[in-house]
């Protein structure tokens, strides 16, 4: 007979012993063996999927590299070379797709690596895949290569030896870098506000120190014999306040803003090539402490004003998708139209919707997004952990959307080009004078000078569209960040605020632009000393900011001074 107390120890050497394979199986790396697969050069080509034996650790977060060697069949076959070669002569620098850090914040399985459409075309001929690698809910590696399209009988794959490699990884501290657009394009950092934020940084798509811009729809790896002009988006958009502006305050405050342009050149607003080069680049800056060429999960937020002319113009624009605000391109330079949109759309006045895809049908409904009134628009994209976004407005969860990688190639310690390859692992080096030119930033029109097409890789574009889709809204402060932030984290960031998002700025009252001269408050002496300095042409009286010193600079000032501060 065994007595109760040997009966529980015996039942807890039964568990122990049943676990124990598993328990011992877990380790800090796992390969999933994908040797011996095969895409056909011909006939059916059904999706791969291989399992690993051996379970990982659970940890906050995960390395992740699938390289195996492959060889060609068909009438490109080819010999025995790592993946990653055969992605580049699609299109350069296509290896680092291979390649992932991904953060798993809740510490939990299962959880996806990457999940993202891989295409190109070689010769003439297109390919696509689609490349799934997740860790399961018992912590076994799956790497899938799905949905493979090929032209039939031309072109197939054999892996010869090889895999998905997943490390445990240890993420670094998310950083949040943000703007408060006060008259310029500095981050919070940079004006000093608030030194422990993050390094991103921004600059005018189109500024002059970078270099000749690439063509448009057709030539987007030339340069125009006509060259495209350069310092459209500065001439385009401007600085203000709220009041200067004629925007209500935000809760109450007077804040300063940045309209921005409209993403196409008024001379000939259908030439792709004018269009391209107008918007703003963000760097995220964060390749110096992450170590891959990629965010696969980011988040941006946005203070907006949409006016009731951009709302209106937007519903009416059927032709260009309905697009109102042209968010984010997610190509280094705006090769493409954009990829994060707000569109209006939809019977009676229209109604506003966001998406992350190239369908602009597809979009989540927004209806709290009105015109005439400030709200905050957040999207956290989880391409690695989720393949899907989460839309937001004024902290509030409103639905998902697609979901991509953005660039951070460029380290601002040792600046190379995005050429990497085998043989080049890091790319080339940018030479220092270039650098120095550039204003320490990556440039997204310059090209190695080793590899055609081996750009920065570094940047995405914002309110940019290739097509010239959208128009001008406000914009009062914005955050970018290299994590997917959850719906705790954006609800209480909450909505709209005149002094930040997460950097707030002092209590201390902005300044009153209609207090023109600065001293005792609003008299009649600043109407005279306005006056006098339009009159002498003075910088100073281009009070709306907007195309020079004119009358209308006059009328600005004017409803400014009686609506007070």
């Amino acid at each position: 007979m065994i007595r109760p107390a040997r009966l529980l120890l015996h039942s807890a050497l039964l568990s122990a012993l049943a676990l124990a394979p598993t328990t011992l199986a877990q380790a800090p790396s796992i390969l999933v063996d994908c040797s011996g697969a095969v895409i056909p050069s011909f006939g059916s080509t059904p999706d791969i999927v291989r399992t690993s034996t051996a379970t990982i650790d659970v940890a906050l977060g995960y390395q992740f590299a699938f390289n195996p060697n492959v060889t060609g069949t068909g009438l490109f076959g080819g010999t025995n070379q790592p993946l990653g070669n055969v992605l580049n002569t699609l299109a350069v620098g296509s290896q680092r797709v291979l390649f992932g850090a991904v953060r798993n914040p809740t510490g939990t399985l299962p959880t996806r690596l990457d999940f993202e459409l891989v295409s190109g075309s070689f010769s003439g001929l297109t390919l696509a895949l689609t490349l799934d690698h997740q860790l399961l809910a018992d912590g076994r590696g799956q790497g899938a290569i799905r949905n493979i399209s090929r032209p039939s009988t031309l072109i197939g794959l054999n892996v010869v030896s090889g895999g998905l490699l997943v490390n445990t990884w240890t993420p670094p501290t998310p950083r949040l870098t943000e703007w408060h657009f006060e008259g310029d394009l500095q981050s919070v950092l940079q004006s000093g506000l608030a030194p422990s934020s993050g390094p991103a940084r921004l600059r005018y798509l189109d500024d002059p120190a970078f270099g000749p811009i690439l063509g448009g729809s057709g030539a987007l790896d030339v340069y125009p014999s006509t060259p495209t002009p350069t310092g459209r988006t500065q001439a385009q958009s401007s600085f203000g306040t709220t009041s200067s502006f004629g925007l209500p305050p935000i809760n109450g405050e007077i804040d300063t803003v940045y309209r921005t342009s409209a993403p196409r050149n008024p001379t000939n607003p259908a030439d792709s090539a004018l269009s391209r080069g107008i918007g703003l680049a963000l760097w995220p800056n964060s390749r110096d402490y992450w170590p891959e060429d990629r965010h696969g999960q980011w988040t941006l937020i946005w203070d907006i004003y949409i006016p009731q002319a951009a709302w209106n113009a937007a519903h009416a624009n059927s032709a260009g998708g309905n697009l109102c605000i042209p968010l984010v391109d997610d190509s280094s330079n705006n090769n493409s139209q954009a990829d994060v949109f707000l569109r209006v759309a939809g019977a009676g006045a229209g109604a506003a919707s966001v998406g992350y895809t190239q369908t602009r049908s597809s979009a989540t409904a927004a209806p709290a997004i009105q015109p005439n009134t400030w709200f905050r628009l957040a999207i956290s994209v989880d391409l690695y952990g989720k393949s899907q976004s989460r839309i937001y407005v004024n902290g509030n969860f409103v639905g998902t959307t697609g979901a991509n990688w953005t660039y951070t190639a460029c380290k601002s310690a040792a600046p190379t080009y995005g050429d990497i390859s085998q043989t080049n692992p890091t790319g080339t080096t940018v030479a220092p004078a270039t650098w120095t030119a550039w204003g320490q930033f990556p440039s997204p029109w310059a090209q190695s000078p080793a590899t055609t097409g081996g750009y920065m890789f570094s940047t995405m574009s914002l309110f940019a569209d290739l097509f010239g889709a959208g128009e001008s809204i406000y914009v009062a402060n914005m955050l970018y960040t290299d994590q997917a932030m959850n719906d705790a984290q954006i609800a209480t960031l909450g909505g709209p605020n005149a002094r930040g998002i997460q950097f707030l700025r002092p209590t201390t009252p902005p300044p009153c632009p209609a207090d023109f001269n600065g001293t005792d408050g609003l008299t009649v002496s600043d109407i005279f000393d306005f006056l006098n300095a339009w009159f002498a042409s003075s910088p100073t009286a281009n009070f709306d900011m907007m195309n020079g010193i004119e009358v209308a600079d006059i009328f600005a000032f004017l409803n400014a001074w009686f609506a007070g501060c």
